[in-house]
């Protein structure tokens, strides 16, 4: 029998086997933090379904894809620890066990890639609700060509930046192979994507900002679509992570450093793209928190006004087609009812107004087709 070569030396004074691995770590922590992504988006489908009684739409189903893929890339990390010696010192890792670990470089790169732009892609798809402003509409759609475009350049470049391919994986061929550098491709997919990512979270503070609505509403709304900062901070972090990476001696223990922050960059986006529609489901739970109403209009004083108060918004509650969303001029429901907060339109609609007791509640009326 052959005996195992391994990549490299232990350091001096060292032996091979005295450093533990970071292994259950990785393992634990990936599943948890999908976990969590798994139990938000399952919060989304039951406000969308049950609370709300609306349809499924399609940032709904885009987001339901970025979470498998999140979890088809943790179990192509889960292979990377288990054949490829990730989460152990690079000294520990045999040769065949490093070319196993870069076979599942390209899986784990692409579905990387695939959750985050489709999560981000079902977030662009919901802005298209927020305002029927051309100019808007039009950046909203280049975006998701950009993202669309990136993703294709992404996969092609990890599954065929060698030539031949096997010399992504094959160290004998990568003697004599051609390969993209890799190190520059995926840093300038890192800042690209950083870049995007900052342009989302941008783009709607545009149309919420100039609002003329109460304080209490428009932070609340600020606070929802800036959300995204947690991703963009992971992203960029995730950037420097690449540069030390690619410098660094012990490769497979620096990768599953890398990789836990990749897990909580994807959590992050599944959490983000779900924010949207998870407000109403908290101003049931936590109505004095997450309603203005109170702190922005006034309204009667004293145990039987706020009885009141409370009892009103609860049937409201009932009534309201939708929650967070905000229609566009495109939207195919046929009517639309703005009853709380974050529900009004953000653009001039005919409307009429009714006293519930407490406070003048508007009423958009049914479009005309």
């Amino acid at each position: 029998m052959a005996e195992e070569v391994y990549m490299m030396e232990p350091p001096k004074g060292q032996g091979r086997w005295e450093a533990g691995s970071a292994a259950t770590i990785q393992i634990i922590l990936g599943a948890c933090l999908f976990t969590l992504g798994t139990v938000v988006y399952g919060l989304r489908i039951l406000t969308r379904v049950r609370l709300l009684k609306n349809p499924l739409r399609l940032d709904d189903f885009l987001t339901g894809a970025s979470l498998i893929a999140c979890w088809v890339f943790y179990a192509c990390t889960m292979g990377m620890v288990a054949q490829g010696g990730c989460a152990t010192n690079f000294w520990q890792v045999t040769q065949s066990q490093y070319e196993s670990l870069l076979k599942w470089t390209i899986p784990v790169n692409i579905f990387y890639m695939l959750s985050s732009d489709l999560a981000k892609i079902s977030l662009l798809f919901f802005y298209l609700r927020l305002s029927p402003e051309r100019t808007f509409r039009i950046v909203i759609y280049v975006l998701i060509s950009l993202f669309c475009l990136y993703a294709l350049i992404y996969a092609m470049i990890s599954l065929f930046g060698c030539q031949p391919i096997k010399a992504s994986w094959d160290l004998a061929a990568q003697a004599i192979g051609k390969c993209v550098d890799k190190f520059g491709f995926f840093l300038a997919a890192s800042v690209a994507n950083v870049i995007m990512d900052m342009v989302i979270l941008l783009l709607p503070l545009r149309i919420v900002i100039p609002l003329q609505i109460p304080r209490r509403q428009k932070m609340s709304l600020l606070f929802l679509f800036t959300t995204g900062g947690f991703v963009i901070i992971v992203a960029i972090y995730n950037c420097v992570l690449t540069v030390k990476l690619f410098s660094s001696p012990n490769y497979t223990w620096g990768l599953a450093y890398e990789l836990s922050w990749m897990y909580a960059e994807l959590t992050g986006c599944v959490i983000c793209a779900s924010a949207s529609s998870l407000k109403p489901l908290f101003k049931r739970i936590l109505p004095n928190i997450f309603s203005s109403h109170g702190a922005s209009y006034g309204g009667p004083s004293g145990a039987t006004g706020g009885s009141n108060a409370i009892k009103s918004r609860k049937q409201l509650s009932r009534k309201q087609a939708d929650a967070i969303e905000l229609q566009s001029g495109d939207d195919s429901e046929s009517v639309r009812k703005v009853t709380d907060d974050d529900e009004a339109t953000l653009w001039p609609k005919p409307q009429q107004s009714f006293d519930n007791g407490n406070h003048q509640v508007l009423v958009t009326a049914p479009r005309k087709r």
